[in-house]
């Protein structure tokens, strides 16, 4: 599939996913869910694939959906009842379900849909330079793309009801005080940084990293009595891959070497 609102490039085992609309502030069109769907599916089924990072081309990560799209849709509903689809979740499913680590690179401007999107990746990373808001209300909708979920996970109800009932802009700073990131960097170091990050991690053991997010995220949607025996379960595949085996033999025989 040819892109045309995103790109993409590999620098080994990392991908770096580009929303690619800089002059509309890389605004979530229709045709951009349709390419980020049809990227994330290839991305899903790349085995050489570790590490996937999320940021946006020019001067913003994203300004929300944008306003056209919203337009007609509203005027096609009011001409003939069309559904435009808005809201759906195929895309959502597509980032939450993603199996390998996922970082957000949030270069800018993260309004709407740039908001909630980082929320879905794992790790966030902020310029120091970069805006956040759940403008929803802004436009009179209301928050999407998982957020109900993550937003109140990740900072709590009060504080998610706040971002969400006011739309306010809050600073990166401000961001990493409520949790909403995992760290602040001059803008000049935010892809070294993330790509540092990335590297890191693609440098582990790749299965036990991806079954390590896939406990994660089912911890954190569980009881301890759900999560305890998910855990457990996960952990004894684990001990049985031949990566498992190879990793310990080889600490095993740097621990013997250093004596």
């Amino acid at each position: 599939m040819q892109y045309k609102t995103i790109s993409s490039e590999r620098k080994g085992q990392v991908g770096i996913l580009y929303l690619d609309r800089p002059k509309v502030l890389n605004a979530l069109s229709e045709e951009m869910q349709r390419e980020l769907l049809h990227f994330m599916q290839a991305a899903r089924a790349d085995d050489s694939l570790r590490v996937l990072i999320l940021t946006g081309r020019g001067r913003a990560f994203s300004a929300g959906g944008d306003l056209n799209m919203f337009k007609q849709a509203y005027e096609a509903y009011q001409r003939d009842g069309s559904d435009s689809g808005l809201g759906g979740t195929n895309l959502p499913r597509a980032f939450i379900d993603f199996p390998k680590p996922f970082i957000a690179a949030i270069n800018g401007a993260a309004f709407g849909f740039g908001l909630t999107v980082s929320l879905i990746c794992d790790i966030r990373i902020a310029a120091s330079n970069a805006l956040f808001s759940c403008a929803f209300a802004r436009i009179g909708v209301t928050p999407e793309f998982g957020s109900s979920y993550f937003l109140p996970k990740v900072m709590g109800y009060a504080r998610a009801a706040e971002l969400a009932f006011t739309a306010k802009d809050i600073d990166a700073q401000e961001a990493y005080r409520l949790g909403l990131v995992n760290r602040v960097v001059p803008p000049e170091e935010l892809m070294v940084a993330s790509e540092a990050l990335a590297n890191e991690i693609a440098a582990l053991p790749h299965e036990a990293v991806m079954m390590a997010k896939r406990v994660l995220r089912h911890g954190s949607q569980s009881t301890l009595d759900q999560a305890l025996p998910y855990e457990s379960l996960v952990f004894q595949y684990c001990t049985r891959t031949a990566e498992h085996y190879k990793t310990v033999c080889e600490t095993l025989a740097r621990l013997k070497g250093a004596r």
